[in-house]
């Protein structure tokens, strides 16, 4: 692997880092022997390290940024690749090298399992994926072994080690980015599908002559009824009852084919956002389910301790127990969440958890503030009555007051109104 890395590499340049959470790439471009770019992969598994020269780069989705790739992009990038080669004395480490004389980078990479590692060195700075541990003397092992060709082997890790940690999956080596534009291909082919049938429904609202029949009955009754019509008909009961059923038949269908209509605008819209596969809409669509996922997080985290009020859909408020939990509860909303309290007057805090685009109404506000004075005063001041005064701030408007340990907070943007007991 290592003459075959040094032939295709001669005097390529080093144009791209991209670390993952399984290893590095390095993307060199080669101006000789087909001018193009290779890229070369290094896999960090603990147990199954390996290296490899790919004219296609498998881990392009699963950009995270590292250390060492910072470290290498300041300090190899555009360099020329110089040599590779096997240090016999320390077994399975190969050393790379970029860079022209006196500012040569080396890539000390171990494939050595459960000892794995990648050391970057330039000009006496280093850096190591995973901390640096003394090897151990090097013993040789003479034994006999099958030969298997470059190419084999990195097909056999093609196909063991592209997926999610290497583990065989139902769509084999499809990336993240793969995998979500297969989902969304699935779905839109349902809502084809669903959009068929809902104009076949919609046509057969359309043709049925309910109305036609209905008109026809009020003037012959069933003298003279075309064949054709004879389906709408129960000749089993009166005129006087099929004409209502006419009637009934067609003003339902007429609602009916309103409701297809609008779902046939909707199926449309859908169709057309599903249809969008740029890896744009993926990298929003992924942002915003981490950032959902956050959400719930924290909103697991506070509802552990505190006391809650659900206040319909989207919209939670808690209510902290101690100073401690007031400042967590703070610090743990979003900038558009709700700040509730009594003014000027000790009390609990509560926070109302909603959406950013979501507006409380002021009966919303009002149960939050009732529900603040019943479980925040004590049960002699409540029987006694009287009205309090709450305000409601969004979050961004409400700061900490720095050290000081009773919780207390300056605000300004408030909203006032009265609670009475």
């Amino acid at each position: 692997m290592v003459e075959y890395v040094n032939e295709e590499l001669e005097k390529a340049q080093l144009q791209e880092i991209l670390s993952t959470e399984k290893g590095l790439v390095l993307s060199f471009y080669r101006f000789t022997k087909n001018p193009r770019m290779m890229h070369l992969l290094f896999d960090l598994d603990p147990v199954f390290p390996f290296f490899t020269l790919l004219e296609e780069n498998p881990w392009g989705k699963y950009k995270k940024t590292k250390p060492t790739a910072l470290f290498l992009n300041s300090h190899a990038k555009n360099q020329l690749f110089r040599d590779s080669e096997v240090d016999e004395t320390l077994g399975r480490v190969i050393l790379f090298r970029l860079g022209a004389d006196g500012d040569v980078t080396t890539i000390e990479f171990r494939a050595i399992p459960k000892q794995v590692n990648l050391i970057a060195e330039h000009s006496k700075k280093s850096i190591s994926w995973f901390p640096v541990k003394e090897l151990p003397p090097h013993q040789p092992v003479v034994q006999e072994e099958e030969v298997r060709s470059l190419a084999y082997l990195t097909a056999q890790w093609k196909r063991l080690r592209l997926g999610d940690r290497g583990t065989k999956t139902a769509q084999g080596s499809a990336t993240p980015y793969e995998k979500w534009i297969k989902s969304r291909e699935r779905d839109l082919d349902k809502k084809k599908k669903a959009l068929q049938a809902v104009k076949a429904q919609l046509e057969q609202f359309e043709t049925e002559e309910w109305s036609a029949v209905g008109e026809f009955l009020k003037s012959y009754g069933m003298k003279n009824l075309k064949p054709e019509w004879s389906v709408y008909v129960n000749f089993e009961k009166s005129v006087s009852e099929n004409i209502q059923l006419c009637f009934e038949k067609a003003k339902a269908a007429k609602v009916k084919s309103v409701g297809a209509k609008s779902r046939i605008e909707t199926l449309h819209q859908e169709i057309e956002s599903l249809s969008d596969v740029s890896e744009e809409r993926f990298e929003r669509q992924l942002s915003q389910r981490q950032k959902d996922e956050g959400q719930k997080k924290n909103a697991r985290k506070v509802e552990g301790r505190l006391r809650k009020l659900s206040l319909g859909k989207d919209a939670v408020a808690y209510m902290g127990k101690s100073a401690s939990d007031n400042m967590n509860l703070l610090r743990s909303s979003k900038p558009h969440d709700i700040w509730v309290h009594l003014k000027d007057y000790p009390s609990a805090h509560a926070v109302i958890h909603k959406q950013k685009t979501q507006n409380l109404a002021d009966s919303e506000l009002l149960s939050v503030g009732k529900w603040l004075v019943e479980e925040g005063l004590s049960k002699s001041q409540t029987s006694m009555g009287g009205k309090y005064a709450v305000v409601a701030v969004e979050c961004r408007h409400v700061k900490p007051i720095k050290g000081d340990k009773m919780g207390r907070v300056t605000y300004h943007n408030a909203r006032e109104f009265l609670i009475a007991l």
